[in-house]
């Protein structure tokens, strides 16, 4: 899908759909179905409120995402209406180039809590780039020559050994946590950082965590706390 006119945003028993308002309603009538279809079983046998953000609609429009979210999802779709709740503002010292690219996107990830996210099953090679508008889980390695971009957190539950991109829409509190963290290149928005020549121990896996503090991308082990 070219233009990403809708995004879904999920939480507990509420489903909120941001759409884009320069975009027209044929496309995001659309992008809406094929979101549903993709979603497969998160939505059968659920039981949803649904709201919208960004572009205004008719009753009439309304009425037409109201029916294909009811027929299409195999979601009990409770009601389908406007979020009139004022969104979260954005603290002042972020800069006005980002706080313009938030409003672009009528959509920003901020640490863990929030995003839609993808999960891709499976070793990304050598040429091979996984791209996503979200948080991005890799269950698999990355390999040397592999690359992975997300505009949320980047997640890899195995070897990331390729370039990895986490905040590539410029947000500063994405991270990076893989299983064994040794890439090629490794950046957090715009804050690049390239794996220590470290060599591995043996077969030994530590997990790890990178983030930005100060400008700074540092890297910390993630290792379980003894005890409760």
């Amino acid at each position: 899908m070219s233009d990403n006119s809708v995004i879904f945003k999920a939480s507990l028993n509420c489903l909120t759909v941001i759409m884009k308002e320069e975009s027209d309603f044929d496309t995001i009538l659309k992008q809406v179905e094929e979101k549903i279809l993709s979603g497969g079983k998160f939505f059968k046998g659920a039981s949803l409120s649904v709201k919208y953000r960004g572009k205004k609609l008719s009753k009439e429009e309304e009425r037409l995402v109201f029916e294909l979210l009811k027929n299409k999802s195999g979601a009990k779709i409770n009601n389908f209406e406007m979020d009139t709740e004022e969104p979260v503002k954005v603290e002042r010292e972020i800069t006005e180039t980002l706080h313009s690219k938030i409003r672009m996107s009528n959509f920003y990830f901020k640490g863990l809590e929030e995003g839609v996210s993808k999960f891709h099953r499976g070793t990304i090679r050598s040429g091979q780039l996984v791209k996503f508008e979200g948080n991005l889980v890799v269950i698999g390695d990355v390999n040397p020559g592999g690359e992975v971009i997300a505009t949320g957190n980047v997640i890899v539950m195995g070897s990331l050994r390729g370039i990895v991109h986490a905040g590539a829409d410029g947000n500063k509190e994405a991270i990076v946590v893989a299983l064994n963290l040794h890439p090629t290149q490794l950046r957090i928005a715009d804050v690049i950082t390239r794996s220590p020549d470290q060599k591995e121990i043996g077969n030994q896996f530590i997990p790890e965590l990178a983030y930005i503090k100060d400008n700074v991308v540092y890297i910390d082990r993630y290792l379980p706390t003894k005890g409760l």
